[in-house]
């Protein structure tokens, strides 16, 4: 099931409601003997509407654009976005599927097997894509205007509050709202959804009344007051946000926390496809119409080569795992 996509502008309202796969539209015919050869997949393995959807959904249609062929965005969320990487890792390496998410997937898998972070394993990195700031997003009839006022009413709930994250596990979502809310003395308790989508509408009609979210999935509910921004995680205002404090100024200046997104492959990959996949995202990443989309849902374009991504990746994937190894140790369950 899917629906058919032309290379147009489109709402972030539409990339947001992102009820089924999406189909691409190509203008003229693969060419059987050369990259690509026939439709690519973008596998997503969150629900629609959270970020790695919206990224996957951008950037599908750039690379459509520039490959003149088909690309399917194909949502299999669950398991911490394990269904989708297993997915892709068992897809043959022919460079006609790929994974669109977050590495802290990886890093997860990384903390639970007590192993290192190595680029490869299960998937190859191919570009990161986008980036962004976590954001603590409140529904209004709480009245809620700041963080110190979630904190006093957490301290005043004899059960604490809920807030709602875009998965299981101790992501950087749950680390994040650990680090604000666990100093303070407040109870809060983790809700969390198989992706930043339906954490949102959850939110939207007051199921939970607080969200440690993603920037894309909650900003198009922002301008309409249907959601109140409190803060974001980076130490500084995010500059897409401009409007919203950071954590320093809330006094939280060891809290910088945000998130980055990006196109794996599965192993065994060529080094050729996965180099002029890379070539053409990172291309595209330029493009000020993909910018201008990136940016109304609060994400800011990444890009670079598999070489950069594997050094981040692997880099990060460490302290990834020291914090909450650390935070962990500090805050037994």
């Amino acid at each position: 099931m899917g629906t058919t996509m032309k290379r147009r502008s489109f709402s972030l309202g539409a990339l947001a409601a992102g009820l089924a796969p999406a189909l691409i539209a190509r203008t003229s015919p693969a060419r059987a003997d050369k990259w690509p050869d026939g439709p690519i997949k973008f596998i997503v393995g969150y629900a629609p509407g959270g970020t790695s959807d919206v990224t996957a959904r951008v950037l599908g249609e750039a690379v459509a654009a520039r490959l003149n062929e088909l690309v399917v965005i194909e949502n299999r969320p669950g398991a911490l976005g394990r269904i989708a990487i297993d997915m892709v890792a068992r897809a043959k390496p022919d460079g006609q599927t790929f994974l669109v998410g977050p590495a802290e997937s990886f890093y997860q898998m990384a903390l639970e097997q007590k192993t290192p972070v190595k680029a490869g394993q299960p998937l190859a990195p191919v570009t990161i894509l986008t980036t962004q700031a976590l954001v603590l997003a409140a529904n209004p009839a709480r009245g809620w205007k700041t963080v110190a006022d979630v904190i006093a009413a957490a301290k005043a709930e004899p059960q604490g509050l809920s807030y709602a994250t875009p998965s299981s596990g101790m992501g950087s979502n749950t680390i994040a709202a650990e680090a604000i809310f666990r100093r303070s003395g407040a109870k809060v308790m983790n809700v969390p959804y198989k992706g930043g989508g339906q954490a949102v509408q959850d939110l939207l009609s007051n199921v939970v009344p607080l969200g440690l979210l993603g920037s894309a999935p909650v900003v198009p509910y922002i301008q309409s007051g249907k959601l109140t921004l409190l803060a974001v995680t980076s130490k500084d205002r995010d500059p897409l946000l401009p409007d919203v404090p950071g954590m320093a100024e809330l006094g939280y200046a060891d809290v910088d926390i945000s998130q980055w997104f990006a196109l794996f492959a599965p192993p065994q990959t060529p080094k050729a496809i996965v180099d002029r996949m890379s070539a053409v995202l990172r291309d595209a990443l330029t493009d000020p119409k993909v910018i201008k989309l990136l940016a109304n849902a609060a994400l800011s374009p990444v890009g670079g080569s598999p070489e950069d991504f594997t050094r981040r990746f692997e880099g990060e994937g460490a302290r990834w795992l020291e914090a909450v190894r650390t935070l962990t140790q500090k805050n037994p369950a």
